[in-house]
């Protein structure tokens, strides 16, 4: 077997461990502080956590991280990876929701014991009766840690799905998928003493693979900091790339939206981004408007339009699946109702995607549409204690070849260019014709300044599928504008846009559209709560007969 993730890291120690680092910024009032380790010195800190756990009769499971941002998760993240133990990455409750799903990692997992911070700790004892540690107290002796018996074939964490089109399911990725998916976003242009700016959740895959893993394993350097921070004040991302002459930062497509329509000209005066030469952008579809508005924006401040890196990925296939080239402009493509899809790229290093018609299981020809279909080494072993689920997602064949991972992703190929469409569960067939979600819900957020996150569905009532729309609104940017009248533009708008019947239109606040802790929106969940009466603060709803509803609140 090839060596594990963790002996990669020990040769970066070795290799780079006083001259390259990881800087946390932590927010002080409006200002922000900073937090540098070595690599050394991380391996120190990993070694002692790694010795403590060793300790642990509990750690013969998987074992649970909730942290809340910092260089608390890495430390206890790698300390799992150095004890052999499986790490199970996971966001901090902070509603019933979000508690309700930590629960369901915890028990899913069947993790025995769960590693914190101290601040965090009471807000973690009513999710789980497992033994909850914060590892502010762990002190193992580094001196005490010793190589566990592990290599590419071992487990090195469960990646939870973010459960856009269902229940999260732990992705079961071992040292060799990560070795291998890391090699692959190495290749597409992080080289060796680079430096990354990253402010994704660390348990998201993009954030935690992408940046803070990704990093030690190209020898580069990382400056990260929370989501909150980030969202709280988007230029601090900017700024952020312009102090550390950064090269690479990485989002997903509504973060370049927000930073192209959020910063201001004061702040854009003083920013010099001409160092960035790759900003890759995945986790949810890449809109041809927010590279024009980027580039548009922050041209003055340096920005390289080239820069802009549109990608695809997914946690069953670790992280990365195509992306690139750098420094290349992005590829278009027409589609009918105005929309242009952008290419996100080709396949990664050692990956083989193919589109498959998902009925019959034999390839598409040349540019249609099918299921995107994905083999090579950094697909991962499966899904945690589900079999069945596993042999379905990912042992197809197409006749003798595979086995090969089903994305659940529609998309085609045109010169190798993979260009998605959108979800295969989220297909909408209306008056037996296919459309997209995302391009109704991009076109409904155009069109009003308080139109949020919306979800576009179909139900089933009277005999034929009916398109209903669940569209956020921000009350305060309504400018005079009435919910009858918000209603009646959304409704001329998508009909005349799409050629479909007015759709049926459901205002809530913004606070009511389910979202997964990656930001995505959750089709699935929406159309169930809207079956069955649960959507919450709703505000108007124009509904027809067959469908209509007293308002929930």
């Amino acid at each position: 077997m090839q060596p594990s993730y963790v002996h990669h890291v020990r040769q970066q120690v070795s290799a780079y461990g006083d001259t390259r680092s990881y800087t946390y910024l932590r927010e002080a009032g409006r200002e922000l502080t900073e937090e540098t380790v070595t690599y050394r010195e991380l391996d120190r800190d990993a070694r002692s956590v790694a010795a403590w756990l060793a300790a642990r009769p509990e750690s013969a499971e998987p074992v649970v991280l909730l942290y809340l941002d910092g260089m608390a998760f890495l430390r206890a993240f790698l300390g799992c990876l150095y004890a052999g133990v499986i790490a199970v990455p996971a966001p901090v409750p902070h509603d019933e929701r979000s508690t309700q799903r930590v629960a369901a990692v915890i028990a899913d997992s069947g993790a025995r014991l769960v590693l914190t911070t101290s601040n965090v700790q009471p807000l973690v004892a009513d999710a789980t009766t497992a033994l909850v540690v914060s590892t502010d107290s762990v002190l193992g002796d580094p001196g005490a840690w010793r190589m566990p018996d592990i290599d590419s074939g071992t487990i090195a964490f469960l990646q939870y799905t973010s459960g856009s089109t269902g229940t999260p399911k732990g992705v079961v990725v071992t040292h060799g998928n990560l070795m291998h998916n890391e090699a692959a976003i190495t290749a597409i242009g992080f080289e060796d003493g680079a430096t990354g700016v990253s402010w994704i959740p660390q348990f998201h895959d993009m954030g935690l693979i992408g940046s803070l893993l990704g990093s030690i394993y190209g020898g580069g350097n990382l400056v990260f900091m929370s989501p909150t921070t980030f969202l709280k004040r988007p230029v601090r991302w900017l700024q952020t790339i312009d102090k550390y002459r950064a090269t690479f930062t990485a989002a997903p497509n509504f973060a370049y939206e927000l930073i192209a329509r959020r910063i201001t000209d004061e702040q854009l005066a003083g920013l010099d981004l001409s160092t960035l030469e790759v900003a890759l952008c995945g986790a949810e579809p890449v809109r041809e408007r927010t590279i024009a508005a980027v580039a548009e924006r922050f041209a003055q401040a340096g920005w390289r339009p080239r820069a802009f890196l549109p990608a695809y990925g997914l946690a069953e296939v670790t992280l990365l699946a195509t992306a690139g080239p750098i420094d290349a402009a992005p590829v278009l493509i027409d589609r009918e109702h105005d929309v242009r899809l952008v290419g996100c790229g080709q396949a990664a290093r050692g990956l083989d995607i193919r589109i498959v018609d998902p009925h019959t299981r034999r390839e598409t020809p040349e540019g249609a549409v099918g299921e995107i279909w994905i083999r090579g080494e950094s697909v991962a072993a499966g899904y945690w204690n589900r079999p069945e689920e596993t042999r379905e997602t990912f042992d197809a064949h197409i006749g003798t070849e595979g086995p090969f991972l089903r994305t659940g992703d529609l998309g085609l190929l045109r010169d190798g260019e993979l260009f998605v469409t959108g979800r295969l569960k989220d297909l909408l067939i209306i008056n037996a014709r296919n459309l997209y979600p995302q391009d109704i819900e991009e076109l409904v957020g155009e069109l009003h300044p308080a139109l949020t996150a919306g979800v576009a569905v179909s139900v089933d009532a009277g005999g034929r599928e009916r398109l209903v729309l669940v569209q956020g609104v921000k009350t305060a940017l309504l400018r005079g504008t009435t919910f009858a009248e918000l209603t009646s533009i959304i409704k001329i708008a998508v009909a005349r846009g799409f050629d479909v019947p007015a759709p049926n239109v459901v205002l809530v606040e913004s606070r009511s559209v389910h979202r997964t802790t990656s930001g995505k929106v959750q089709r699935s969940s929406m159309r169930t709560a809207f079956l069955e009466h649960r959507i919450g603060s709703v505000l108007h709803e124009d509904l027809e007969p067959a469908l209509s509803r007293s308002l929930t609140v």
